[in-house]
């Protein structure tokens, strides 16, 4: 998201702050319905349309506005109130400056739609120099309308040379919400696929792009390049994706719209500078969740009811519950984005429903580590050598509402880019 406070009195501040949440948790919903409140998605996040005259797109060709025509007509992103307007609808966190071949310099611009015009309306790419549009990507649908499933987000773009003819090639990774079916509401990606040319045109390659979007489980960046036999692909070769910020306030957002998580905290399991992200259940089988980002992927894992604990920075984290006499201490290892359980231990009556007890009045418990009975001393050991429970820490249960926990996260983004 574009930074929004710079320059304005603290009212302001307070009332776009406002805003850039009402924008995160509906904005796309209101983008559906054609309502847009003051200062929502147009003032706050997104950016200009660029002028692209019909008369310069190709016909019948999926190239886009012929590079050529569009440097003679010499278009620009607008003057006076238009230039003005569309300056508000460009998504500066999807905008780089880069050195496109055979451009060479040039700023890659990222538009949401003009939802006023059309509430259905799809997200659009230009390419300027020198302050100029000279090349605007042909659109994926008719009349560069969404059918059925409203524009979200542009979630990443990557401009690499996807067939090695030494012209740069572009995969963009759009989202989009479900309008009807089982999963009306929930935010899907999908991913366009354009290869470029030695004249600085771009081809849509609609059936590719269909393909992979039906192959694909999960559509990202790495997995588009996977899916094109790319995927071996240096990591540099990889611009615009994500960043966790982004990665963690989808997930928030995909998160109400499953109603199971209702509390979330920020913790540091690895000695890295990006903290996993603690989805906490509202109820104790839904359990928590932990969702951590690797090299612009996130990666799931689901927790067994609602305790655990970990060694901050030291990848470590241990799922200890259970219920009715039967209870576990699960450690996981956090290595490259991925939790791996590495020990399990197990304990409890072997018969919950008819518990014994010892002389003292406490239940007799039988113990296991890794599948090895022993006491309940060797299981204590065993346990304490691989997870110190001594320098353990725990999450902020019941944690922050989802709307905390997005400022949080977006005001955390925002101070980054400042810091850059």
């Amino acid at each position: 998201m574009s930074s929004t406070g710079a320059g304005k009195a603290p009212g302001d501040k307070e009332m776009t702050r406002k805003a850039v949440l009402g924008l995160i948790l509906t904005g796309c919903l209101l983008a559906a319905c054609g309502q847009a409140e003051e200062n929502g998605w147009q003032d706050v996040n997104v950016s200009p349309e660029p002028v692209a005259a019909e008369e310069n797109m190709q016909s019948g060709s999926d190239g886009g506005m012929e590079a050529e025509d569009i440097r003679d007509e010499a278009c620009t992103d607008g003057t006076g109130d238009e230039q003005e307007a569309a300056g508000s609808r460009r998504i500066e966190n999807q905008t780089f400056q880069l050195n496109l071949t055979p451009y060479g310099q040039v700023t890659f611009a990222s538009y949401a739609p003009d939802t006023t015009a059309n509430p259905n309306g799809d997200a659009t790419f230009s390419i300027l120099q020198d302050g100029r549009t000279v090349y605007t990507l042909p659109e994926v649908f008719e009349g560069n309308v969404c059918p059925g499933n409203p524009f979200y987000a542009v979630e990443a773009v990557s401009f690499p040379d996807i067939n090695s003819d030494g012209y740069d090639d572009i995969i963009i990774i759009c989202q989009y919400i479900r309008g009807a079916g089982p999963e009306v509401g929930m935010v899907f990606s999908e991913a366009r696929i354009y290869m470029g040319s030695e004249d600085g045109t771009f081809f849509l390659q609609k059936e590719l792009m269909d393909d992979a979007n039906s192959a694909l489980a999960v559509i990202t960046v790495q997995t588009v390049l996977g899916f094109l036999g790319v995927g071996d692909a240096p990591a540099e070769a990889v611009k615009g994706t994500q960043t966790w910020q982004q990665a963690y306030i989808e997930q928030i957002k995909n998160d109400q719209m499953l109603e199971c998580y209702g509390g979330y905290d920020l913790i540091y399991l690895d000695n890295d500078d990006i903290p996993e992200l603690v989805e906490i259940g509202d109820y104790e089988a839904a359990g928590c969740r932990i969702v951590s980002f690797y090299e612009g992927e996130v990666t799931v894992t689901q927790l067994s009811r609602l305790n655990f604990s970990y060694i901050e920075k030291e990848n470590l984290l241990c799922n200890s519950d259970g219920l009715m006499d039967s209870y576990y201490d699960l450690v996981y290892r956090l290595e490259n984005g991925t939790m791996t359980l590495i020990a399990e231990g197990y304990y409890g009556a072997e018969d919950n429903s008819n518990v014994q007890f010892d002389e003292t009045g406490e239940p007799i418990y039988q113990y296991s580590w890794n599948g090895k009975e022993m006491s309940e001393e060797e299981y204590e050991q065993a346990l304490n050598a691989v997870y110190d429970r001594k320098r353990a820490k725990s999450y902020a249960y019941p944690g922050d509402s989802a709307e905390e926990m997005l400022e949080k996260i977006f005001w955390r983004e925002e101070a980054n880019k400042q810091a850059q």
